[in-house]
């Protein structure tokens, strides 16, 4: 656990896998999410990147363990995510996700609001025609 400053707020996590649909830059999301947190008032989140298509949900995810464990050990209390698709295509896992991680001591997931989540698709797929 965090024993510095007990009034300072902890640094948020991202979570982040190849995008479901079209090939979006791995780098775009980040950049997405750290100006996220920035507009929520909060420090530059921890990153954390399974670099696998989201229909391959049944592979291992390291940094989603990674992730878990983090949270445990109270590193992380809120996670940003560009969409609930980084979990899984399948609504089951999702939820399943979501419950691992509040019985790990996640407080809040945010979620990309659908307009911010537009543009980044809109700026990505901008990318790849360039």
């Amino acid at each position: 656990m965090h024993t510095s400053d007990p009034f300072a707020p902890l640094q948020p996590a991202a979570y982040l896998r190849r995008p479901l649909h079209g090939p979006t830059s791995l780098e775009t999301q980040r950049d997405t999410l750290r100006r996220f947190a920035a507009c929520l008032g909060m420090p530059a989140p921890a990153l954390y990147l399974d670099n696998l298509p989201p229909a391959d949900s049944r592979r291992p995810r390291p940094q989603f363990e990674a992730l878990v464990h983090a949270m445990k050990d109270g590193s992380h209390q809120v996670l940003l995510i560009p969409g609930s698709w980084v979990f899984s295509s399948d609504e089951y896992r999702v939820r399943l996700a979501h419950q691992v991680l509040t019985a790990a001591g996640c407080r809040r997931i945010l979620t990309l609001p659908t307009p911010l989540a537009t543009i980044w698709r809109r700026r990505a797929d901008a990318d790849q025609q360039a």
